[in-house]
């Protein structure tokens, strides 16, 4: 078999199950929000095509963990599945070392660590803030649509809305009663005018109350009442279903994850913005992860070669085991030093680029000797541990 079909035919075999992988995992995640989701087009009544949006801001967040966790479990199902036919030794005794062997699936890592370059560096910002920005369109739809005079609005989880009138154009409404419930108290408001006030920069919504009376009652307390006059009194409505601490969510400024990668780095570089210790921490972890999230593809690709390249005495499934165990090590790897960059202030250095460094050095390591035909104690060691396993739940089963 000349050589070109051969890499095509390496390429084939991992190629399906990562893009399969990719489909099933981003699926996976997707479902993870399905409810919250739902339960906004059941209960708040939001449309189908605004969550289709939401669900479209969300792939490019997944897709940063997707795409190398996919690409690491192609390399383990497609290159195993090999390995376990013989397939492998056919091509080793036709003149075919591991190094001819391992540079389409190199090829392959290249592009899936540009394409997780992309989905870090550019797509992952821009889908938080659009999905923000979509959460607060809802939110500022749910607000302005759907009223009706002398009618009674529950549609907001903290309090009921009631208008003796309301202009559809200007949305001033007058002979107003809500009741505003909170954690600590519960509030009867009466106003003879209202308003509703959105601003766009900060994405806050706000009903904006002229000359009325508050009726307040704490929670527990039936001896304490207060009766407070207003000339101008603003109540948030909570449109996420979780509080005031979800509420306040919407008005804030940007978090790290939703800046872009250009003002991470002027956050850092600006001797304007004289940042605190925890934040400026905050936007070193953010910016060191997406700048070293193309190398995952990379890594998987040094340590998937000699782990799935050898005879798996384990069975088929023993490569998509161990394809688990290394990701998890890595992305454990990968949480500690976001961990020890936002909350200690250790250099990034150290954290992300000198564990990347030696891994890439172990899995080039790991990779030669398994060319020379000599995998290394750490491989050998975990083949071991992987057929006994098998061999453990194979006997009980015939016990079974």
């Amino acid at each position: 078999m000349p050589g070109t079909r051969i890499r095509k035919y390496i390429i084939a075999e991992v190629l399906s199950p990562t893009l399969l992988c990719l489909l099933i995992f981003t699926m996976v995640m997707l479902m993870g929000r399905l409810m919250k989701l739902v339960d906004l087009v059941v209960n708040k009544g939001v449309s189908i095509i605004d969550i289709m949006v939401l669900f479209g801001t969300m792939l490019p967040a997944f897709l940063n963990i997707t795409l190398p966790l996919s690409f690491l479990m192609g390399i383990m199902i497609g290159l195993s599945r090999m390995s376990a036919d013989s397939e492998t030794i056919a091509m080793k005794a036709a003149g075919l070392g591991l190094a001819q062997m391992a540079r389409p699936v190199l090829g392959l890592a290249i592009i899936f660590a540009l394409l997780t370059a992309i989905a870090g560096l550019w797509l992952k910002p821009w889908g938080y803030q659009a999905f923000r920005e979509q959460v607060f369109a809802i939110t500022m739809q749910k607000a302005t649509i759907g009223f009706q005079p002398q009618v009674f609005m529950k549609q907001f989880d903290n309090m009921v809305l009631y208008a003796n009138q309301l202009d559809d154009r200007s949305g001033q409404m007058n002979g107003l009663f809500i009741v505003e419930r909170k954690p600590e108290a519960t509030m009867l408001i009466f106003a003879e005018q209202g308003d509703i006030v959105a601003d766009e920069t900060e994405e806050v919504i706000t009903f904006r109350l002229l000359d009325g009376t508050i009726h307040r009652q704490e929670s527990g307390d039936d001896s304490t009442y207060q009766l407070i006059n207003f000339r101008s009194y603003d109540v948030q409505p909570d449109l996420t279903g979780e509080g005031e601490a979800a509420a306040g969510k919407i008005g804030r400024k940007k978090r790290p994850k939703e800046m872009s990668t250009g003002q991470l780095w002027r956050q850092l570089d600006s001797e304007k913005n004289r940042l605190n210790e925890r934040k400026r921490g905050a936007i070193k972890a953010e910016l060191h992860t997406r700048l070293a999230s193309p190398m995952a593809p990379l890594l998987f690709a040094l340590f998937g070669l000699p782990f799935s390249i050898q005879t798996h005495r384990s069975g088929r499934s023993g490569g998509f085991v161990v394809g688990l165990i290394i990701y998890l090590c890595y992305y454990m790897l990968l949480s500690l030093a976001q961990t020890f960059t936002a909350d200690a202030g250790v250099t990034p250095w150290l954290t992300f680029w000198l564990p990347h460094l030696l891994l890439g050095m172990s899995g080039l390591y790991c990779l030669y000797r398994s060319a020379h035909e000599q995998p290394s104690i750490f491989v050998s060691q975990v083949e071991q541990a992987m057929t006994a396993l098998k061999n453990r739940l194979d006997k009980n089963d015939d016990h079974a």
